[in-house]
């Protein structure tokens, strides 16, 4: 049965780390990690989860994809 924690985890082991040094995530990352957790995200729902309780992370999508790059803003956070 999944319980929402379960989502924060989620998007915690979806965050990596690129090769510029930058803590970094697509949608389809976050939403495979939910997927282990028995969450089901549509792409949408999981934009909008992220633009809504991770406000530390900033979209830097360059086309207009729903599978969105997510790039921790300086001195941010992941809450």
């Amino acid at each position: 049965m999944p319980r929402r924690h379960d989502i924060h985890a989620a998007f915690v082991a979806a965050v990596q780390l690129n090769p510029k040094g930058y803590r970094c995530l697509r949608t389809e990352d976050f939403i495979r990690e939910l997927a282990k957790v028995h969450w089901h995200f549509s792409r949408a729902d999981a934009n909008e989860w992220i633009e809504r309780y991770q406000e530390c992370f900033v979209d830097k999508t360059p086309d207009d994809s729903e599978n969105r790059l997510w790039m921790l803003r300086n001195m941010g956070r992941v809450l």
